[in-house]
């Protein structure tokens, strides 16, 4: 209580005497005596305890003194403001403050639990050596860059300071500061956070702006100051400071144990303040350097010990621990000096101490006798004034057990005299509560305040008297509750007090764990100090009567510093005496008092941070800028032009077509094109076929219903005359029309585009011009002119069409071709025609097939009408394999065969097909058909059945035109070859191969009639059996084999696999031996096999595919949710293989978790290829390695080109490890292709010889150069790779189906780093993710599943692998015969790679940790630096990467640039030359 008035206290009890102590005037504070009656425990009433009630007193009487004696009128308007402030933040504090707590200990209880778990199940990521020091400063300096005016983002709104708003400033604040950030730093960065706050609310188990403000925190670190995780620090704000002399009351003097004294060591370091010497006062040190007398050691010590007191107490308190004899020869440092004369005083003391004879035990304990002495002269000297000679005259004496009472006690009663007759006007109990201020442990104000025996700093002693206590002993409690948390705690009291009448102890707690650092600073009566492993509390302005007393007080103090603050734990205080729990509640008011004090000028602060940020953010001229709104003169135009939902302006009259023609313009215009000779005659020739007899039921049908079935058998003309009747009935009435014809493959779009426009009389190349009103439309080749009324287009450009809301605009029939063949993209089609038909309804469409289920399609179709058309065909012979084998005598031993067994699927090959009951065949026959593999392309039995058909006249007759179907590019190169050098079809036969992939102008010649004389066979695969029409063709030789992309379940990968056809196929494919004349067939297979086995029709591609493709589509064309869109296709997926796909696409980064499309997913979805083959040759064109992922990628397709056959095994395998790179399957795949390339174009090296000596397959490379080519032409589509004319026109040139050698030329700008092996590794292994395996003891582990995997036995690491490498990237596991799973296609995976653009990321900045996908992989780094580097360096990367695949072909420019040049540095060493 300050301020009341005083009373006289009575002087019979000595004890009572030091109740009352000497304050200034003032501030004086008045402490009522207990007395003996009334209170049996002789307690002192709870309102007299600590100095920290009558601080918490004053700021209370400052919050209410304006209302409790003054009335509101009676204040000044800053008197009033100040009080309503005060009152409302108290308000605020009450209603906050336990929340906020709350949600703090959370926070930094789950961020210290994450930061321990974490790092201990973390693996360390070394960067070093890709990102050294400099690169490192290099992407900080780029990413403050950012933080510019110029290149900051639009500001956001900074926090308006709403309640809640201060509520998490606030929480913020206290977890960063529980988190080691000092109050400077948090105050900045919570400054950024505040001017920048972040979107969006706070999740559950983060703070709002937590991870923003650590970010900030790491990129914001010194550049030589780098915060190392893994470094143990003290909690600066808990702990108190403590002055060079402090380190005595850290160590636990009975224990011997190294760890403490290192402890003490440690926080000695930390806590001692650095300052600049000073000169400082002069001393008289002569014999510093000289020799001191062996019995003159003690003294010279003690004396010299003594002038540094009267300088520095702190500082010769700081020598006062006795060193043990077993240290003496290590020298000890000097303790801070703060000037010369205390450096020379330390000196000559360590010069004495190091001397052999010196006992040091015996010193200290002289030393202990006197400094009570000193320390009441050094006291005198200050209060009185003396002169500093004077002083040191009374220091004479330095022999051991000196006495400096004599001279100290007279002066110190002349002066008492003096200030007696100074003082006569004050009050007794003043006057002598100032005698006692020079006693030991009652010091006056002028004490240095560093003594922790004797001197007390700037404070006035209060004594309490607790009385007589019962119950269990304080001491006792605290040994218990403390040993419950460490039971190799250790304890020790220890007096420092010189008397015990006003007794003050200090205990000192030594841990053998590390504990929480705590905050005492509301108990101001103590002296609290600690570290990790050590609490030491020490009573300093509060004594007792007695030693029990006092040991019971510190031991209650230290009791509530360390068990308060644990709900678990606090409740130790109900063993306590009654009068001490008395006390621990007067510690709790305290502790709570100090709380609201503190945290009120907390919430003070941080709202002034707010004001002050939003006003300093706030423009200058804001007012100004809202007073006026200025519209645009041509705003409105703009708005109606840029809108794409506007309603359009119609600008065309009326009567107008649409396309600029008036109506009887085109009827016109169609009257003058039916009137030349060209159409005339080959109107003729169109009349005879069957079609023509349907044309008006057929326009009929169309014109009265929206969509129209037509199924016809093949040769009835409908792809070339139903598209050509509608165009001719539109045209002759004056009526707008554009038709659209789908064909599945670009060949067949290519040949009836020709054949039609032929047969509207033009003139032959006319298709595509403004002479023409046929056009075509097909990958990289656009035919058509605003002339063009009927296009011909692949079914994919109709898709990239129907991308777009409007894509078919302008289209007013839709003709489908083939829809049969149900391949994924035509039943895709449906689904989008079902959903356009409901915006177009004057949309006319038309499906048309030669076989087709079409009441299954009308059902679809909501009972669209069906037209059924005969077809004209002659009868065909058919023959199989069992009549081809009769017919040339051919047995196993003729075979010339292709072995793609490996090619079948499981389901395949349990259908071994047996003969059958065969008669009426030879029994060579029926030999050779019992050893006969139909698995297998035998192509001496197809050159024995060319030769039969081509010279036996009863077979000549079919001989004119031969088709033979072959299952793909691969096999119809080799039986070109073989053709060609075969004697008997040198002379007199044409030879055309035909595929997609040929060049357009090669393939026109098979469909034209050779001269007389001359003989044709044409060599096609499936392309021929419904896509187009070769007329003249008598004769079918039919493998019975195709080649289709399936899904493969167990390696969970689409392959191109062969496969036999479908009795539907076969059907097709004899009827092309029909078309002009009585045709014959050979079926490659045995009867019983087509009429048993083969299934009916071909399994929809959508049902045997990989869906990714296909979903990404979904989301490109907005058809909504993926599982609904797919399943209303006319033979819907399951839902497990939809999900599979969507998963895949998630983990290769085309969906996000969302399912929406990211620009990633928008390019994959326009490649023919998995997601993870997608993306490779993307990051391949980025990052220059472009050639390798083209031959990566075309060879996963198809097959591998390394051969290893069964009696030259293992000199495959050597040769094969002969081409190893990189320590991969993929890289050294491609070292071997690039070693044939050049074999190839290299004059005089034979590729036949090269590829027999290495165990290579010439044909399968040669499809890897195919396939290339094919992935190029789609990049090079969609914009991703752009190419210049020269570079265009050189890939058109580009003929696989040539003799000669053709290979694809790749600019050079996407091929820098095909010889990078880190840069291959980095792509591979972010295309693959999270197709990796981790080294796991003796085998490896898969991350995705935890699966046990194996390296395939053909993989270049199965032997020999580095030890540094421990992580694989693999693109298929397959299941071996054995009990093993093997993974092939294997490359090491770089780390660093994963941390940057693998899976999700979630940067752990508190605890150094960065854990990628759900704890598949967790790294942990060394510091804050290296964090922030990763996290900044990952986010760019992804940001660039996605502007790349969202603008392909756009280069880029600023920051933008630069984070790709970085990104590229990191990958590739050679750049950062």
């Amino acid at each position: 209580m300050a301020g009341g008035k005083k009373k006289k206290k009575p002087a019979a009890n000595p004890a009572r005497g030091f109740a009352t102590t000497s304050v200034p005037k003032a501030s004086q504070v008045e402490v009522d005596d207990v007395k003996d009656t009334g209170n049996t425990t002789g307690a002192v009433a709870p309102n007299a305890v600590l100095s920290t009630e009558v601080k918490v007193a004053d700021q209370r009487k400052a919050l209410t003194t304006t209302n409790g004696s003054r009335e509101l009128h009676e204040l000044s308007p800053e008197e009033l403001e100040a009080s309503l402030e005060a009152s409302e933040i108290q308000q605020y504090v009450e209603r906050y403050a336990g929340k906020v707590r709350k949600e703090v200990s959370r926070q930094s209880s789950r961020l210290e639990t994450e930061k321990r778990v974490l790092r201990t199940q973390a693996e360390f990521l070394s960067v070093r050596e890709w990102l050294p020091d400099e690169l490192m400063q290099q992407i900080v300096d780029l990413a403050l860059s950012e933080e510019t005016p110029e290149q900051a983002s639009p500001k956001k709104q900074v926090l308006s300071g709403t309640d809640d708003d201060i509520a998490r400033i606030w929480a913020l604040r206290l977890c960063l500061l529980d988190s080691e950030i000092s109050p400077e730093r948090a105050t900045q960065a919570l400054s950024w956070l505040i001017a920048n706050p972040p979107s969006g609310s706070s999740t559950s188990s983060s703070l709002w702006g937590l991870p923003e403000v650590l970010d900030w925190l790491a990129l914001h670190t010194n550049k030589n100051g780098d915060q190392d995780y893994d470094e143990k620090k003290s909690n600066s704000r808990n702990m108190s400071s403590a002055s060079p002399g402090d380190d005595e009351l850290l160590v636990d003097e009975t224990s011997t144990k190294h760890e403490d004294e290192s402890e003490q060591r440690q926080l000695h370091t930390q806590s001692a303040p650095t300052m600049p010497i000073d000169d400082g006062p002069e001393v008289d040190v002569s014999d510093i350097g000289s020799d001191v007398e062996p019995d003159e050691l003690i003294a010279a010590y003690l004396r010299t010990k003594t002038k540094l007191y009267e300088i520095n107490s702190s500082l010769a308190d700081s020598l006062h621990t006795s060193k043990k004899k077993t240290a003496r020869s290590t020298k000890a440092p000097l303790p801070m000096a703060k000037n010369s004369a205390e450096k020379k005083l330390l000196e000559k003391l360590n010069r004495i101490a190091s001397d052999v004879l010196f006992d040091q035990r015996e010193a200290d304990g002289h030393w202990l006798n006197i400094r009570a002495d000193v320390a009441q002269a050094v006291a005198d000297r200050k209060r009185l004034q003396l002169p500093q000679d004077q002083q040191e005259a009374q220091h004479q004496s330095d022999v051991p057990g000196m006495s400096f009472h004599g001279d100290v006690n007279e002066e110190a009663e002349r002066m008492g005299k003096e200030l007696l007759q100074e003082s006569n006007e004050a009050e007794d109990d003043n006057f002598l509560s100032g005698m006692f201020d020079a006693l030991p442990g009652v010091v006056t104000n002028g004490s240095s305040g560093a003594d922790t025996g004797a001197g007390v700093s700037d404070a006035n002693v209060n004594i309490r008297n607790f009385g007589k206590m019962v119950g269990m002993s304080p001491r006792r409690i605290l040994e218990e509750a403390c040993k419950s948390r460490d039971t190799g705690v250790k304890f020790n009291y220890k007096q420092v007090s010189p008397t015990t009448y006003a007794c003050r102890h200090k205990v000192t707690v030594t841990w053998s764990k590390d504990q929480e650092v705590l905050d005492a600073s509301y108990m101001p009566a103590v002296k609290h100090q600690q570290s990790t492993r050590m609490q030491s509390v020490t009573m300093e302005t509060v004594a007792t009567p007695d030693v029990a007393q006092s040991e019971a007080f510190v031991a209650t103090a230290a009791l509530f510093i360390i068990f308060s603050g644990s709900p678990k734990e606090e409740k130790v205080h109900m063993k306590l005496p009654a009068v001490l729990r008395d006390l621990w509640d007067e510690l709790l008011l305290a502790k709570t008092d100090h709380a609201k004090i503190a945290d009120g000028e907390e919430v003070k602060s941080i709202r002034a941070l707010i004001e002050s940020i939003a006003k300093s953010d706030q423009p200058a001229n804001e007012d100004d800028e809202d007073d006026e709104v200025v519209f645009q003169a041509n705003s409105r135009q703009r708005s109606r032009m840029q809108s794409g939902f506007a309603t359009p302006v119609n600008e065309t009259a009326n009567d107008h077509t649409g396309d600029g023609y008036q109506p009887a313009e085109l009827a016109r215009m169609w009257a003058g094109k039916v009137a030349t000779p060209g159409y005339q005659r080959m109107l003729v020739s169109r009349m005879n076929l069957p079609i023509f007899h349907y044309k008006a039921a057929a326009l009929d049908t169309i014109a009265r219903h929206p969509v129209t079935i037509l199924v016809s058998e093949t040769g009835s003309g409908k792809s070339t005359q139903l598209p050509a009747f509608i165009l001719e009935s539109e045209l002759s009435q004056g009526r707008h029309c554009k038709v659209y014809c789908t064909e599945p493959r670009r060949i067949s779009a290519i040949s009836l585009a020709n054949r039609v426009s032929e047969e509207m009389g033009e003139r032959k190349g006319d298709v595509g011009t403004v002479r023409s009103l046929v056009g075509y439309s097909i990958r990289l080749e656009s035919h058509t002119s605003s002339a063009s009324r009927l296009v011909y287009a692949t079914t994919g450009i109709v898709l990239r069409m129907l991308e777009n809301y409007h894509g078919l605009g302008d289209i007013t029939h839709l003709v489908i071709d083939e829809v049969h063949e149900r391949t994924i993209d035509s039943d895709f089609l449906l689904i989008l025609v079902r959903s356009l038909l409901h915006r177009r309804p004057d949309l006319k469409v038309v499906l048309m097939s030669a076989t087709v289920d079409a009441q299954k399609f009308s059902n679809y179709l909501h009972g669209a009408p069906i037209i059924d058309v005969p077809g004209r065909t002659f009868p065909v012979q058919a023959k199989f394999l069992e009549d081809a084998i009769d017919l040339t005598g051919h047995t196993p031993e003729d075979a010339t065969m292709i072995d793609d067994a490996a090619d079948y699927t499981d389901a395949d090959r349990a259908e071994e097909a047996t003969t059958g009951q065969l008669t009426g065949y030879k029994p060579k026959t029926l030999k050779t058909l019992a050893s006969y593999d139909e698995y297998r392309i035998d192509f001496g039995l197809i050159v024995k059945l060319l030769q039969k058909v081509a010279y036996d006249p009863a077979y000549q007759l079919f001989s004119r035109a031969i088709l033979i179907f072959l299952p793909g590019i691969a096999e119809i190169r080799q039986l070109n070859d073989i053709l060609g050098g075969h004697p008997a079809f040198s002379q007199g036969w044409k030879i055309y191969p035909l595929h997609s992939s040929f060049a357009s102008d090669d393939q026109q010649a098979a469909f034209e009639v050779p001269p007389r004389g001359m003989r044709k066979i044409v060599l096609a695969t499936n392309i021929a059996e419904t896509g187009i029409t070769i007329p003249d063709v008598t004769c079918v030789i039919d493998t019975g084999k195709h080649k289709e992309m399936r899904f493969d379940e167990k390696r969970q990968m689409s392959r191109l696999i062969m496969s036999f056809i479908a009795r539907a196929n076969a059907k097709q494919r004899r009827g092309r031996a029909g078309r002009v004349q009585e045709g014959i067939c050979f079926h490659l297979f045995t009867k019983h096999r087509h009429d048993e086995l083969m299934a009916e029709n071909q399994t929809p591609e959508m049902l045997r595919l990989s869906l990714q493709e296909l979903v990404m589509r979904v989301k490109i064309c907005k058809l909504g949710g993926i599982e609904d869109a797919l399943s209303q296709a006319l033979d819907p997926p399951s839902s497990r293989n939809i999900r599979r796909a969507i998963d895949a696409l998630v983990e290769v980064g085309a969906l996000t978790s969302r399912e929406e499309l990211t620009p990633l997913g928008e390019q994959l979805a326009k490649l023919p290829l998995d997601g993870p083959l997608g993306k490779l040759v993307l990051l391949g064109s980025v990052f220059g390695c472009l050639d390798f992922a083209l031959t990566a990628a075309a060879a996963l397709t198809s097959k591998s080109p390394f051969l290893s056959p069964m009696h030259a095994k293992k000199q495959a395998d050597t040769v094969r490890l002969a081409f190893k790179r990189g320590d991969s399957d993929l890289v050294t795949l491609y070292n071997a292709y690039s070693a044939w390339r050049r074999t190839c174009i290299t004059q005089g090296m034979s590729e036949f010889h090269f590829c027999n000596k290495n165990f290579l397959s010439s044909q399968n490379l040669a499809n890897i150069e195919d396939l290339k080519g094919q992935l190029l032409t789609s990049l090079a589509e969609t914009g991703f790779v752009a190419l210049n004319p020269a570079e265009r026109a050189a890939l058109l040139k580009v003929r696989p189906g040539s003799r000669q050698r053709n290979f694809v030329q790749l600019p050079d700008r996407c091929c820098v780093s095909d010889d990078d092996d880190r840069v291959i590794a980095s792509i591979v292994a972010w295309s693959f993710y999270p197709k990796i395996v981790q080294k796991d003891g003796k085998g490896w582990r898969n991350i995705a599943n935890n699966q046990a995997l194996a390296l395939h036995p053909s993989s270049v690491n199965k032997t020999s692998l580095p030890s540094d490498v421990t992580m694989l990237s693999f693109y298929s596991i397959m299941q071996a015969t054995s009990k093993y799973t093997n993974a092939q296609e294997t490359t090491p995976a770089p780390e660093i790679a994963l941390v940057l653009l693998a899976g999700d990321a979630v940067f752990n900045v508190h605890a150094g940790v960065i854990v990628i996908d759900g704890h598949r992989l967790r790294y942990k780094v060394r510091d804050w630096k290296t964090m922030i580097v990763l996290k900044v360096l990952r986010s760019r990367a992804k940001e660039v990467l996605a502007r790349v695949f969202k603008y392909p072909g756009k280069e880029l420019t600023g920051l933008s640039r630069a984070w790709m040049d970085v990104l590229r540095v990191v990958l590739d060493t050679r750049k950062r030359s």
